[in-house]
């Protein structure tokens, strides 16, 4: 740092927007009994089976890792580090479209918001079906294929070496506008007037960049990479349904083929596998903890001053136009592919325009079937329930650990660490024990809500700790009434970890899968079971991918300013 710096930095006043340390509040045997639950289910379900889990890996000594010399399973993790890779890409696209967005003006911003988020609530399921019918190989149903066969060239793109292309673009469209959400608003909240101050001082524009813009957006970063990374980590049924049976094996992470070969594998082995997939995923997951350590401010977006630079301007606002179409263009392929005649579907592309072709019959199907339509109702109750019981671990634990005063700062930072390592803890490192152990004793049903649960509190943490953090609570609220108004002022964070859980927990395919809870009860399993013949049923799946689609995205339309708010801000301002 140069000598200018320190100045620039005390002519700038820095606004501290923590709650202010003082005696009075909760004891800390309450701030602890606040923790219980999140920490119950947190230790119960999650820290003691992978404690087993690496107990069985050491059981035979070393030789359990030896199963690194396995070049499947090398192939395995190698899977898992382009997939973890591929997280990073989100946040760069997400950035990306973030920075040509970023003097869209609020009506163009408010538009893409809806459009690029609306990815992020659908099944990987869904996603992978869609991106397989775009590029199907057959030109007469894949409509990348349709449009290259006019040049007479078709690519197979589910083949070797493009499957990657084909499955990383279906995971940067479902995730990259979660990060277009949180780059968008730390962009506008940059802290113009210091920038400003900066430029007066002569602060050359690279320092000014690593002085003010990075610490800026460090925080926002971290939270973009962190829910990326756990994305990435759990890829799982993306690949079932979106890569062919022969092509699976290509591409599939170690989490998948643990599933597939742990039986093979032997105990000890499939633990070490399961143990270094954990800390391969654990190690990936700091950078977000030093972005997260830190308090994320936000101000309030400054009035930009009128530029000169329209023509720049207009051009970055017309490269969103093609990014929209593009965003919804594979919710047309499904809709339009739901559409058709469940036969025309198996041999011809929804671009074949033949009006007669064109019914309800796969939607009548899809009704008429009494498993589909109890899947969608016990999910939709086992959802609710598994929402419920993440706010009430998350809220309190939230609360005790965003105010500093009420647990020693020794405690709440290694508690923050072990959050975020949970958050992106793949469900692999505890199955095993965790089938062996819980399911006998409470049943299958609430064995999957609690599972569920656990899984989702540590990421619901750690978005409302962020929110929490920023609320200023007077000191006539202290004490008794202290929590209901952080809860109060932190509502949209409280409304985005509940819709949060909401669709991790309706879209989930990995838990019931790697646990057997229940067979087949269970959304997204039963579409998995529908796609065993994917061409001849696509137009059935397809009529039940929209309706199960339905159901989250119209509660993140009826909750969107909250969510907005939520995910950026996290309190009422």
């Amino acid at each position: 740092m140069s000598g200018k710096d320190p100045f620039l930095f005390e002519v700038v006043p820095h606004h501290d927007t923590r709650v202010p340390v003082t005696a009075q509040g909760l004891s800390r045997w309450r701030a602890s009994l606040y923790l219980l639950l999140a920490v119950l289910l947190a230790a119960g379900v999650l820290l003691a089976p992978l404690a087993a889990t690496v107990v069985i890996s050491l059981s035979g000594g070393p030789a359990n890792y030896e199963v690194l010399g396995d070049a499947q399973v090398l192939q395995a993790l190698g899977n898992s580090l382009v997939w973890l890779a591929l997280a990073v890409l989100v946040c760069a696209v997400g950035f990306g479209l973030a920075w040509l967005a970023r003097d869209a003006g609020a009506g163009l911003s408010g538009v893409l918001r809806v459009i690029l988020v609306l990815p992020a609530v659908v099944s990987p399921l869904t996603t992978g079906a869609i991106f397989r019918l775009i590029f199907d190989t057959n030109p007469a149903r894949g409509v990348v294929n349709a449009l290259l066969g006019g040049a007479g060239a078709n690519v197979a793109f589910l083949g070797p070496g493009w499957i990657w292309l084909v499955l990383g673009l279906a995971f940067v469209w479902q995730w990259a506008g979660l990060a277009f959400l949180i780059f968008h608003e730390a962009l506008a909240r940059l802290p113009a007037n210091l920038l400003r101050v900066a430029r007066a001082f002569g602060i050359e524009r690279r320092r000014r960049i690593w002085s003010i813009v990075v610490p800026a957006l460090a925080g926002p970063a971290a939270l973009a990479y962190l829910l990326a990374l756990v994305a990435a980590a759990r890829v799982f049924d993306l690949v079932l349904m979106g890569a062919p049976g022969a092509m699976q094996a290509q591409v599939e992470g170690g989490g998948l083929f643990w599933w597939r070969h742990h039986s093979d594998l032997g105990a000890g082995r499939a633990a070490a596998l399961a143990v270094l997939l954990s800390i391969l995923v654990g190690l990936l997951a700091l950078p977000a903890l030093a972005g997260l350590r830190g308090q994320v401010t936000w101000s309030e977006p400054a009035a930009r001053p009128a530029s000169k630079a329209a023509g720049p301007r207009r051009r970055r606002r017309l490269w969103l136009l093609p990014v929209a179409v593009l965003w919804l263009l594979p919710f047309a392929v499904l809709v339009l592919t739901s559409l058709r005649a469940p036969d025309a579907t198996a041999v011809s592309g929804w671009w074949r325009v033949q009006w007669d072709l064109w019914e309800l019959a796969s939607y009548g199907d899809a009704f008429a079937d009494g498993g589909f339509m109890g899947a969608l109702a016990i999910t939709a109750v086992r959802t609710l329930v598994v929402v419920a019981l993440v706010l009430l671990a998350a809220v309190p634990a939230a609360y005790v650990l965003a105010h500093e005063h009420l647990l020693p700062r020794r405690t709440w930072r290694p508690v923050l660490l072990v959050a975020v390592a949970l958050a992106a803890l793949p469900p692999q490192a505890f199955a095993v024990p965790l089938q062996e152990s819980i399911s006998p004793v409470v049943g299958s049903t609430l064995a999957l809500i609690t599972v569920h649960a656990a899984l989702v509190i540590p990421l619901a943490v750690l978005v409302l700790h962020n929110a929490f953090a920023r609320v200023r609570t007077p000191m006539v609220t202290r004490h008794r009434w202290e929590l209901i108004h952080v809860v109060r002022e932190g509502a949209p964070a409280v409304v985005l970890a509940g819709v949060l859980a909401f669709v991790l927990v309706w879209n989930d395919t990995v838990v019931g899968l790697l646990l057997n809870w229940p067979a087949g009860d269970h959304l997204p399993l039963l579409l998995l079971e529908q796609a065993r013949h994917f061409m001849s049923t696509i137009g059935p799946l397809a009529a039940q991918a929209v309706i199960a689609t339905v159901v989250p995205v119209a509660l993140v339309i009826v909750t969107g300013r909250w969510l907005y708010r939520g995910l950026t801000h996290g309190v009422r301002r």
